[in-house]
Protein backbone atom coordinates (compact mmCIF):
# COMPACT_ATOMS: atom_id res chain seq x y z
CA UNK A 1 0.00 0.00 0.00
CA UNK A 2 1.25 3.44 -1.05
CA UNK A 3 2.03 5.97 1.88
CA UNK A 4 0.52 9.69 2.36
CA UNK A 5 3.45 11.40 0.27
CA UNK A 6 3.30 8.91 -2.53
CA UNK A 7 -0.61 9.15 -3.15
CA UNK A 8 0.03 13.09 -2.92
CA UNK A 9 2.88 13.21 -5.41
CA UNK A 10 0.21 10.80 -7.67
CA UNK A 11 -2.55 12.96 -7.11
CA UNK A 12 -1.03 16.82 -7.21
CA UNK A 13 -1.32 16.73 -11.15
CA UNK A 14 -4.31 15.70 -11.27
CA UNK A 15 -5.93 18.45 -8.90
CA UNK A 16 -4.81 21.26 -11.36
CA UNK A 17 -6.86 19.71 -14.20
CA UNK A 18 -10.41 20.79 -14.00
CA UNK A 19 -13.49 18.92 -15.95
CA UNK A 20 -13.85 22.60 -17.42
CA UNK A 21 -10.33 23.18 -19.05
CA UNK A 22 -9.43 22.25 -22.34
CA UNK A 23 -8.01 19.13 -22.13
CA UNK A 24 -9.66 18.07 -18.55
CA UNK A 25 -11.11 15.35 -20.41
CA UNK A 26 -10.55 12.00 -20.08
CA UNK A 27 -9.21 12.00 -23.40
CA UNK A 28 -7.60 15.18 -23.69
CA UNK A 29 -3.42 15.56 -23.86
CA UNK A 30 -3.17 16.45 -20.54
CA UNK A 31 -5.25 13.71 -19.19
CA UNK A 32 -3.02 10.98 -21.33
CA UNK A 33 0.20 12.40 -19.87
CA UNK A 34 -0.81 12.15 -16.37
CA UNK A 35 -2.23 8.94 -17.19
CA UNK A 36 1.05 7.72 -18.75
CA UNK A 37 3.21 8.92 -15.84
CA UNK A 38 1.02 7.62 -13.35
CA UNK A 39 1.82 3.98 -15.35
CA UNK A 40 4.91 4.78 -15.41
CA UNK A 41 5.32 5.30 -11.45
CA UNK A 42 3.96 1.76 -11.12
CA UNK A 43 6.13 0.01 -13.31
CA UNK A 44 9.37 1.61 -10.94
CA UNK A 45 7.31 0.71 -8.27
CA UNK A 46 6.41 -2.97 -9.36
CA UNK A 47 10.24 -3.35 -10.47
CA UNK A 48 11.40 -2.63 -6.57
CA UNK A 49 8.92 -5.06 -5.09
CA UNK A 50 10.18 -7.56 -7.50
CA UNK A 51 13.61 -6.82 -6.34
CA UNK A 52 13.85 -5.63 -2.58
CA UNK A 53 16.53 -4.16 -0.99
CA UNK A 54 15.32 -5.38 2.92
CA UNK A 55 17.97 -4.55 5.44
CA UNK A 56 20.22 -7.19 6.77
CA UNK A 57 18.68 -7.65 10.12
CA UNK A 58 15.39 -8.44 8.52
CA UNK A 59 16.73 -11.05 5.82
CA UNK A 60 19.02 -12.76 8.88
CA UNK A 61 15.77 -12.97 10.78
CA UNK A 62 13.82 -14.55 7.82
CA UNK A 63 17.04 -16.79 7.59
CA UNK A 64 15.92 -17.78 10.67
CA UNK A 65 12.95 -18.60 10.28
CA UNK A 66 13.01 -20.95 7.60
CA UNK A 67 15.80 -22.94 8.95
CA UNK A 68 13.50 -22.97 12.26
CA UNK A 69 11.12 -24.97 9.21
CA UNK A 70 13.59 -27.13 8.18
CA UNK A 71 14.85 -28.23 11.38
CA UNK A 72 10.93 -28.88 12.54
CA UNK A 73 10.90 -30.83 9.78
CA UNK A 74 13.46 -33.21 10.83
CA UNK A 75 12.96 -33.45 14.17
CA UNK A 76 8.87 -34.41 13.25
CA UNK A 77 9.83 -36.84 10.04
CA UNK A 78 7.74 -36.86 6.98
CA UNK A 79 4.39 -37.13 8.53
CA UNK A 80 3.88 -33.51 8.87
CA UNK A 81 3.97 -33.04 5.29
CA UNK A 82 2.08 -36.37 4.59
CA UNK A 83 3.31 -39.88 4.10
CA UNK A 84 3.64 -42.89 6.61
CA UNK A 85 6.38 -41.92 9.67
CA UNK A 86 8.78 -44.55 9.56
CA UNK A 87 10.44 -42.85 12.98
CA UNK A 88 9.97 -41.41 16.35
CA UNK A 89 11.63 -39.92 19.01
CA UNK A 90 11.23 -38.31 22.73
CA UNK A 91 13.46 -37.84 25.65
CA UNK A 92 13.63 -41.48 26.87
CA UNK A 93 13.82 -43.79 23.38
CA UNK A 94 14.38 -43.31 19.78
CA UNK A 95 12.61 -45.80 16.78
CA UNK A 96 13.88 -45.82 13.38
CA UNK A 97 12.34 -49.17 10.81
CA UNK A 98 15.12 -50.86 9.51
CA UNK A 99 14.80 -53.26 6.69
CA UNK A 100 11.50 -54.49 7.97
CA UNK A 101 12.11 -53.96 11.60
CA UNK A 102 11.82 -51.27 14.34
CA UNK A 103 14.85 -50.35 16.26
CA UNK A 104 14.00 -49.05 19.53
CA UNK A 105 17.34 -47.06 20.88
CA UNK A 106 16.89 -46.71 24.96
CA UNK A 107 18.13 -42.99 25.54
CA UNK A 108 16.69 -43.14 29.45
CA UNK A 109 16.24 -46.59 30.98
CA UNK A 110 14.97 -44.42 33.86
CA UNK A 111 12.27 -42.50 32.05
CA UNK A 112 8.44 -42.50 32.59
CA UNK A 113 7.56 -46.40 31.20
CA UNK A 114 4.28 -44.34 29.32
CA UNK A 115 7.33 -42.75 27.26
CA UNK A 116 8.40 -45.76 25.85
CA UNK A 117 4.97 -47.23 24.74
CA UNK A 118 4.11 -43.73 23.50
CA UNK A 119 7.02 -43.95 20.87
CA UNK A 120 5.53 -47.18 19.99
CA UNK A 121 1.87 -45.89 19.51
CA UNK A 122 2.92 -43.44 17.42
CA UNK A 123 4.58 -45.42 14.66
CA UNK A 124 1.15 -47.38 14.85
CA UNK A 125 2.50 -50.26 17.01
CA UNK A 126 0.48 -52.24 19.63
CA UNK A 127 3.38 -52.61 21.76
CA UNK A 128 3.40 -51.54 25.43
CA UNK A 129 7.16 -51.58 27.11
CA UNK A 130 8.67 -51.68 30.49
CA UNK A 131 11.92 -51.26 31.29
CA UNK A 132 12.30 -52.29 34.98
CA UNK A 133 14.57 -52.67 37.45
CA UNK A 134 16.53 -56.28 37.70
CA UNK A 135 19.37 -57.97 39.19
CA UNK A 136 22.15 -58.28 37.55
CA UNK A 137 21.99 -60.96 35.52
CA UNK A 138 19.19 -59.93 33.64
CA UNK A 139 20.19 -56.90 32.88
CA UNK A 140 19.53 -56.14 29.22
CA UNK A 141 17.41 -58.92 28.77
CA UNK A 142 13.59 -59.55 28.22
CA UNK A 143 12.79 -61.04 30.94
CA UNK A 144 8.61 -61.15 30.60
CA UNK A 145 6.13 -60.93 27.32
CA UNK A 146 3.14 -61.75 26.96
CA UNK A 147 -0.09 -60.80 25.20
CA UNK A 148 -2.38 -61.87 22.00
CA UNK A 149 1.28 -62.18 19.46
CA UNK A 150 3.23 -64.80 21.54
CA UNK A 151 6.86 -64.83 21.34
CA UNK A 152 6.75 -67.41 18.52
CA UNK A 153 5.76 -65.37 16.39
CA UNK A 154 6.63 -62.29 17.10
CA UNK A 155 10.73 -62.58 17.63
CA UNK A 156 11.64 -59.32 20.05
CA UNK A 157 15.22 -59.54 20.29
CA UNK A 158 17.68 -57.19 22.72
CA UNK A 159 21.12 -56.59 22.73
CA UNK A 160 23.81 -53.93 23.62
CA UNK A 161 24.84 -50.94 21.75
CA UNK A 162 28.08 -51.44 21.88
CA UNK A 163 28.18 -55.61 22.08
CA UNK A 164 28.70 -56.64 25.57
CA UNK A 165 29.22 -52.66 26.93
CA UNK A 166 28.21 -52.35 30.80
CA UNK A 167 24.87 -51.00 31.41
CA UNK A 168 25.83 -49.56 34.69
CA UNK A 169 28.02 -46.80 33.01
CA UNK A 170 28.01 -44.14 30.27
CA UNK A 171 28.11 -44.89 26.38
CA UNK A 172 26.42 -48.40 27.28
CA UNK A 173 22.42 -48.41 25.49
CA UNK A 174 19.99 -50.54 25.28
CA UNK A 175 18.63 -51.83 21.74
CA UNK A 176 15.17 -53.60 21.47
CA UNK A 177 14.38 -54.93 17.42
CA UNK A 178 10.53 -55.34 17.05
CA UNK A 179 9.39 -57.00 13.61
CA UNK A 180 7.34 -54.22 11.53
CA UNK A 181 5.11 -57.54 10.75
CA UNK A 182 3.14 -56.86 13.70
CA UNK A 183 2.29 -53.44 12.37
CA UNK A 184 -1.73 -53.18 12.66
CA UNK A 185 -2.61 -56.44 14.25
CA UNK A 186 -5.55 -56.36 16.57
CA UNK A 187 -3.67 -58.04 19.17
CA UNK A 188 -0.68 -56.43 21.08
CA UNK A 189 2.30 -57.54 22.70
CA UNK A 190 3.69 -56.26 26.23
CA UNK A 191 7.37 -57.54 27.46
CA UNK A 192 9.69 -56.54 29.99
CA UNK A 193 13.46 -54.97 29.62
CA UNK A 194 15.91 -55.27 32.77
CA UNK A 195 17.49 -52.11 33.79
CA UNK A 196 20.17 -51.64 36.35
CA UNK A 197 18.36 -51.03 39.78
CA UNK A 198 19.01 -47.89 41.60
CA UNK A 199 20.61 -48.03 45.27
CA UNK A 200 17.97 -49.64 47.41
CA UNK A 201 15.37 -50.36 44.88
CA UNK A 202 13.91 -53.73 44.74
CA UNK A 203 14.49 -55.85 41.97
CA UNK A 204 11.12 -56.64 39.43
CA UNK A 205 12.16 -60.32 38.59
CA UNK A 206 11.83 -61.61 41.84
CA UNK A 207 10.40 -64.89 40.61
CA UNK A 208 13.94 -65.68 38.80
CA UNK A 209 16.56 -68.22 40.71
CA UNK A 210 19.48 -66.07 42.57
CA UNK A 211 21.52 -69.17 42.22
CA UNK A 212 22.37 -68.25 38.30
CA UNK A 213 25.33 -67.15 36.69
CA UNK A 214 25.67 -63.67 37.73
CA UNK A 215 24.16 -63.18 40.33
CA UNK A 216 24.82 -63.10 44.35
CA UNK A 217 24.74 -67.28 44.80
CA UNK A 218 25.36 -68.59 41.72
CA UNK A 219 26.67 -72.40 41.58
CA UNK A 220 25.37 -72.82 45.44
CA UNK A 221 22.44 -75.00 45.76
CA UNK A 222 19.71 -74.01 47.81
CA UNK A 223 16.70 -75.77 46.63
CA UNK A 224 16.23 -78.83 49.46
CA UNK A 225 18.27 -77.55 52.07
CA UNK A 226 17.45 -76.23 55.22
CA UNK A 227 17.10 -72.51 56.34
CA UNK A 228 20.43 -72.89 58.68
CA UNK A 229 22.30 -74.12 55.96
CA UNK A 230 20.94 -71.94 53.28
CA UNK A 231 22.02 -68.23 55.56
CA UNK A 232 25.38 -70.34 56.17
CA UNK A 233 26.31 -69.53 52.67
CA UNK A 234 24.48 -66.09 52.66
CA UNK A 235 26.67 -64.80 55.06
CA UNK A 236 30.02 -66.19 53.69
CA UNK A 237 28.86 -64.03 50.68
CA UNK A 238 28.20 -60.90 52.60
CA UNK A 239 24.72 -60.87 51.78
CA UNK A 240 21.30 -60.45 53.78
CA UNK A 241 18.34 -62.51 53.26
CA UNK A 242 14.48 -62.03 54.15
CA UNK A 243 11.74 -64.37 53.59
CA UNK A 244 8.42 -65.35 52.12
CA UNK A 245 6.45 -68.46 52.81
CA UNK A 246 5.38 -70.97 50.38
CA UNK A 247 1.55 -72.05 49.68
CA UNK A 248 0.66 -74.47 47.76
CA UNK A 249 -2.23 -75.11 46.10
CA UNK A 250 -3.58 -76.84 42.98
CA UNK A 251 -1.70 -76.27 39.48
CA UNK A 252 1.05 -73.92 41.28
CA UNK A 253 1.90 -71.87 44.79
CA UNK A 254 2.18 -68.45 45.78
CA UNK A 255 4.32 -66.47 47.96
CA UNK A 256 3.80 -64.10 51.11
CA UNK A 257 5.89 -62.23 53.44
CA UNK A 258 7.09 -63.64 56.33
CA UNK A 259 9.06 -62.03 59.43
CA UNK A 260 12.44 -63.91 60.23
CA UNK A 261 11.57 -64.06 63.69
CA UNK A 262 8.65 -66.35 62.41
CA UNK A 263 10.84 -68.91 60.31
CA UNK A 264 12.60 -71.72 61.82
CA UNK A 265 16.42 -72.84 61.26
CA UNK A 266 15.29 -76.51 60.43
CA UNK A 267 12.88 -75.35 57.51
CA UNK A 268 13.10 -76.26 54.11
CA UNK A 269 14.06 -73.32 51.52
CA UNK A 270 12.45 -73.78 47.93
CA UNK A 271 14.38 -71.02 46.03
CA UNK A 272 16.47 -68.12 46.61
CA UNK A 273 15.21 -65.24 44.17
CA UNK A 274 16.98 -61.60 43.77
CA UNK A 275 15.47 -59.20 46.05
CA UNK A 276 17.62 -55.97 46.14
CA UNK A 277 21.29 -55.04 45.86
CA UNK A 278 23.13 -57.20 48.96
CA UNK A 279 19.92 -59.44 50.07
CA UNK A 280 17.96 -62.13 48.42
CA UNK A 281 14.63 -63.78 49.13
CA UNK A 282 14.15 -67.02 50.53
CA UNK A 283 11.28 -69.32 50.13
CA UNK A 284 10.54 -71.47 52.32
CA UNK A 285 7.71 -74.23 53.72
CA UNK A 286 8.24 -75.61 57.54
CA UNK A 287 8.33 -79.15 56.30
CA UNK A 288 8.91 -80.47 52.96
CA UNK A 289 6.20 -80.41 50.44
CA UNK A 290 5.17 -83.08 48.22
CA UNK A 291 3.59 -80.56 45.63
CA UNK A 292 6.86 -78.78 45.09
CA UNK A 293 9.81 -80.03 43.09
CA UNK A 294 12.76 -79.17 44.91
CA UNK A 295 16.22 -78.68 42.80
CA UNK A 296 18.19 -81.75 44.39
Amino acid sequence: MRDIDEINELLGPLARISPDEPGGRAGGPRAQALFADIIAQERDTTRAAAFPRRPRARRALLGIAASGVLVLGVVLGPGLFGGAATSYANSAVEIHEEAGTYVARIKDPYADRRKFSEAFRSLGLDVELRVIPVSPSAVGEIVSMGGGATPVNVPIGARREPADCDLAGSGCFMVVTVPAAIKGRPDGVHFDLGRPAGPGESYENDWQSATRPGEPLAGVKVSGRTVDEVLDEVGRRGLGAEFRRVLVHEGGYAVEPLAADQVGGDWIVFKAVPAREGVVGLEVTAERQTGLQYAD
